[in-house]
């Protein structure tokens, strides 16, 4: 069968491309490293954009002189290779592609939804390999980019960003309003943002939080039991901040405790959940059973429509916001605590905790005051809800200019 009139469809060759809004901090880290012979890799969690980015930086290659032939989009969703997704369709594409543009110079292939295809690392490998003028960009399901496959087969040889879903000052762009509660109650997901209707927004977060439970964690890791981990995953998205002990949740849920621990890691590689440890120069401290970790979701929205019993929990929307954003810059984010002195974040020498209101409880000052008398390298910084004094920051203004 001739694929040309399907890749048509998707590419700029002859016609233009809706390309969104555009996510300027991600095209300007990406776009560097696309003279690089490195396999580029988007991941992230489900519905956070990186489709669009994609579509986004092929206008950007134009823009800058590259010819609309040289750029190559394949993606793997579209019906018409249903039948056919094996890795032999990599190359009848590139055959016709080649018969098609006549082009002699670079080829930029993107892929999305690249795990489709079972030993598609092996291909992409064999293709870096024979130094073949190709540049690689691929995007898909988070599971499977963070597979075995990919960390043995493509070591040093991909380039990996994370797609978020909207940062605040990315909502600020897209929505023209500085709206925090909104921000707060319904998340980032950027159609989400989008849609004017709130009876919409819900609807549309509900889909995107089972289809993140289905297809990239009930259905790629074959689980019999779907009530159980949705029920899992409902509980420990509606707690994000929380301590998480395995041996209790493992008496809640009925569950034993090894396949407790590979559902959370599950819900880790889908980024559906972020793991918080506890702060500690010493690994075996850090490691300690005592030291639970805690868990945080990749959206508000996401919280809301994961409690069933939702509640208005404000201090637990404001924390999760500062985790979402403190992601943006950080890898290695911690938490703090010691009987009841407890310090919720702890990243490059400082110190953070979070309170949603003005009349900010003693208990605040005095959790980063312990941990200072530990460690008095460290600043340290309280995030409030409007207050602004010595050490303590509106949570818009850390949001919008942290």
């Amino acid at each position: 069968m001739g694929y040309l009139e399907i890749l048509k469809k998707w590419n700029f060759w002859e016609k233009e491309i809706s390309i969104g809004i555009r996510r300027e901090k991600y095209l300007k880290s990406i776009l560097s490293f696309m003279e690089r012979k490195e396999v580029i890799v988007l991941k992230g969690v489900r519905r956070s954009g990186k489709s669009t980015i994609v579509k986004q930086l092929m206008a950007e290659l134009i823009k800058s002189g590259v010819d609309k032939k040289q750029l190559l989009y394949l993606n793997l969703e579209d019906y018409g290779f249903a039948d056919a997704l094996n890795i032999k369709l990599f190359d009848d594409i590139l055959k016709e592609y080649k018969e098609y543009s006549k082009n002699k110079k670079k080829i930029y292939f993107f892929i999305d939804e690249v795990q489709k295809i079972e030993s598609w690392e092996k291909w992409i490998r064999t293709k870096y390999d024979l130094e073949e003028n190709i540049k690689f960009v691929i995007s898909g399901s988070s599971a499977s980019l963070l597979s075995k496959e990919l960390s043995t087969l493509l070591t040093g040889r991909n380039i990996s960003f994370l797609i978020m879903p909207l940062s605040f000052n990315e909502f600020v762009f897209f929505k023209k309003t500085e709206n925090l509660d909104e921000y707060m109650k319904y998340g980032g997901f950027p159609e989400v943002v989008l849609e004017q209707s709130e009876e919409k927004k819900l609807i549309l977060l509900q889909q995107y939080f089972e289809d993140i439970i289905h297809k990239d964690i009930i259905d790629r890791y074959s689980i019999r039991n779907a009530k159980q981990i949705l029920d899992l995953a409902r509980y420990l998205v509606s707690t994000s901040g929380c301590k998480v002990s395995i041996n209790k949740l493992s008496k809640i849920f009925g569950i034993a405790k090894d396949t407790l621990a590979s559902y959370i890691s599950y819900m880790l590689n889908a980024y559906l959940l972020f793991e918080v440890p506890y702060f500690s120069y010493s690994a075996k401290i850090r490691h300690e059973v005592s030291k639970l970790p805690k868990f945080y979701a990749v959206d508000n929205g996401i919280i809301n429509v994961a409690d069933i019993k939702y509640s208005e929990n404000t201090g637990r929307m404001f924390e999760n916001t500062v985790f979402m954003k403190l992601v943006e810059k950080h890898n290695d984010i911690c938490y703090w605590g010691e009987l009841k002195s407890e310090v919720d974040f702890i990243f490059d020498k400082t110190a953070v905790n979070v309170t949603s209101t003005d009349d900010i409880p003693q208990r605040e000052y005095q959790g980063l005051e312990d941990f200072k008398k530990k460690h008095g390298d460290f600043s340290f910084l309280i995030i409030s809800k409007s207050l602004k004094k010595d050490n303590v920051t509106p949570i818009l203004e850390f949001l919008k200019k942290y």
